[in-house]
């Protein structure tokens, strides 16, 4: 980790003494390859791991009535709580209001609990359609905001 912020704030570190035996002009163009290398990275990790995700989506979990109402509240508690902040903030609503999906992490912390530790109520299905309807308002959000030039 601390190799990684000495590589990440090299133009910072470039000033003092020391640092200038590294080359930073030199590690500089080879850092912003790595960089781009790792968002490739990242994106074919996501990529996999939402085909993965998708494969394992039955559609009964989709339409599960039981849990659509418990997630329509989720959901608007969420956006409720995001406009509330922002207003605080002084930030404008939009489109920030709309940058609020769940998904990985979301999905990764629901399957990572133990059968006997689970709650009836918060179940597979209620997780799975949180993260549909909050990625559906996301991208109407931006399709319908206005873009600044």
């Amino acid at each position: 980790m601390i190799f990684g912020l000495f590589l990440g704030n090299l133009d910072k570190l470039s000033e003092y003494k020391w640092a200038r035996h590294f080359k930073p002009d030199v590690l500089g163009k080879e850092i912003n390859k790595f960089k781009e290398f790792v968002s490739e990275i990242s994106f074919l990790v996501r990529a996999l791991f939402f085909m993965l995700f998708g494969y394992l989506i039955k559609t009964s979990d989709i339409l599960d009535i039981d849990s659509l109402l418990w997630s329509v509240i989720i959901v608007s508690l969420i956006f409720i709580i995001r406009a509330v902040q922002l207003k605080i903030s002084s930030q404008p609503l939009r489109p920030l209001l709309f940058i609020a999906p769940r998904g990985l992490i979301t999905i990764l912390l629901v399957l990572s609990i133990p059968a006997s530790q689970q709650i009836p109520l918060i179940n597979y299905s209620l997780m799975i359609q949180v993260v549909i309807i909050t990625s559906f308002i996301m991208m109407g959000g931006l399709m319908f905001s206005p873009v600044k030039k």
